[in-house]
């Protein structure tokens, strides 16, 4: 049975991750929205597209007209969607003398407004898969501040909306779940412009490995395999969690003594 996803952010980073593994089945259709045509030409030239299931189609998922317009496609084309992948993110850091209203406001629509947005436009062709599964991709930074003001609030709105939506479409058999990674090698932060160049960010990533009990940051690889089994019917009795999947940065407690890894 052909099975149709839908991944938002997907042409870069932990959506793109997602995009590769659900390809790899060749019963399934995956398609790719996200509003860059930069990132969307770099995904194709970058990834070897052998596959032929997969397709991109350029949209801001804060953009009510353009949600629609996916809306229309999927209609047009008579899709039912069996999973939704909220995974299209931003991230402006700052606190809140450092982040104004625009950039507060940029990060709210497209981490926070464009899950709702997606999700209620894509709502009739998601109860009719008769068993979907939507995953919203949060952050830690949604359970304990971060270094963005914005980005914490709008991931733990995501969380809420997350629970929410869990006991709203149970009734569909739409099941809703959260999945919260820590730092994760992607191209968020040189995209947001996080930092000037590539070795900096190269060495705040080695600096970081320190707060992780497991010594090592994510791979989005990693985050992308939770996900895939949060879409698939293993996962059928799982809805409205939210998994954290952060080598242990949340637990991390430096008051312990260290402890001899050999």
């Amino acid at each position: 049975m052909q099975r149709n996803f839908i991944v938002t952010g997907g042409s870069s980073g932990i959506g793109l991750a997602v995009i590769k593994k659900l390809s790899d089945d060749p019963s399934n259709r995956v398609i790719s929205f996200s509003r860059s045509r930069k990132k969307i030409e770099r995904a194709i030239r970058d990834w070897d597209l052998k596959h032929k299931n997969v397709e991109f189609i350029e949209g801001d998922v804060s953009n009510d007209a353009d949600c629609k317009k996916l809306a229309g496609y999927l209609k047009k084309n008579d899709y039912k969607v069996h999973g939704l992948v909220n995974a299209a993110g931003v991230l402006t850091r700052g606190g809140i003398e450092m982040i104004d209203y625009e950039q507060w406001k940029f990060n709210l629509d497209v981490n926070l407004n464009g899950p709702y947005l997606l999700t209620r436009h894509l709502l009739p062709f998601l109860k009719e898969a008769n068993g979907a599964s939507i995953v919203n991709i949060s952050s830690v930074a949604s359970l304990r501040p971060g270094t963005s003001i914005a980005y914490s609030v709008s991931k733990a709105g995501l969380d809420m909306l997350t629970e929410f939506l869990a006991g709203d479409l149970a009734p569909y058999k739409i099941r809703v779940n959260s999945v919260n990674p820590g730092l994760v090698r992607t191209p968020i932060h040189l995209d947001n412009q996080i930092f000037d160049n590539e070795k900096e960010y190269e060495e705040m990533l080695i600096k970081s490995t320190e707060r992780y009990p497991l010594k090592r940051i994510g791979e989005a690889s990693e985050v992308a395999s939770l996900i895939c089994y949060l879409l698939e019917d293993e996962s059928s009795w799982i809805t409205g969690s939210i998994f954290k999947i952060d080598g242990g940065v949340l637990v991390y407690n430096d008051l312990l003594p260290p402890k001899n890894s050999k």
